[in-house]
């Protein structure tokens, strides 16, 4: 097979990163040795149309230049925008007898008109699902925000309550050590000492610094 080239996009709807959308598409080519040429990137893209990502317009005149072997995407969500225009991409694809490919599902089959008709809805299916699927994790967080809940992952030392509503310390687990590194970077102590004492990492001592009055007002109000 000759070259093929890779397509990264990030919407509101993305839950991918562009680096790992990246990363998924090299390893699909070492995987099955393939050629990677390039990978095209139209970043973050949170609204317009297809016609504004200029990064996805020369994938399609790629494709229609008939000079590439296979485009290859992170999953069927990134082919295109909506309904309309996933079925003018897949038309491209079967006329000038390119591949389309998916590090989730591998080589999508366009050979045949009623498979590629029905990859093109599985796509908007997916993208539409996706979407609401965003939605509604979103307005999650909100109402836990709007009354009052703490939300996401907990901070090393923390623990949800057993109503799951608000964050309180894990006195059976790092809340002690989290204050006293507090408590040593206060008093001069560098990232390293802490480390080498106490066994928490530099990262984690930029976030837990994030939240450091929350940590010593609960350690002085249990």
């Amino acid at each position: 097979m000759s070259s093929v080239i890779g397509y990264t996009r990030l919407s509101q709807e993305s839950d991918t990163s562009l680096d790992r959308q990246k990363r998924h598409i090299r390893e699909y080519v070492d995987e099955n040795g393939l050629t990677l040429e390039t990978i095209y990137d139209d970043g973050e893209q949170s609204s317009g149309f297809d016609e504004s990502r200029e990064e996805y317009q020369t994938v399609r005149e790629r494709v229609k230049s008939g000079e590439i072997a296979a485009v290859i995407v992170n999953d069927k969500r990134r082919l295109a925008r909506d309904f309309d225009e996933t079925m003018r991409l897949v038309l491209d694809l079967r006329e000038h007898d390119v591949e389309a490919h998916t590090f989730q599902e591998g080589k999508l089959d366009l050979s045949d008109p009623v498979q590629a008709a029905v990859e093109v809805l599985q796509a908007a299916s997916e993208h539409e699902a996706k979407k609401k699927e965003i939605q509604r994790a979103r307005e999650a967080v909100q109402e836990r925000i709007d009354n009052g809940y703490d939300h996401g992952r907990p901070p090393i030392g923390f623990r949800f309550d057993e109503a799951g509503e608000q964050w309180v310390p894990d006195r059976e687990g790092r809340f002690a050590d989290v204050v006293e590194a507090i408590q040593m970077v206060d008093d001069g102590a560098t990232y390293r000492d802490v480390q080498e004492q106490l066994g928490i990492a530099p990262s984690t001592m930029s976030g837990i610094l994030e939240h450091r009055e929350r940590y010593l007002q609960r350690s002085e109000n249990p």
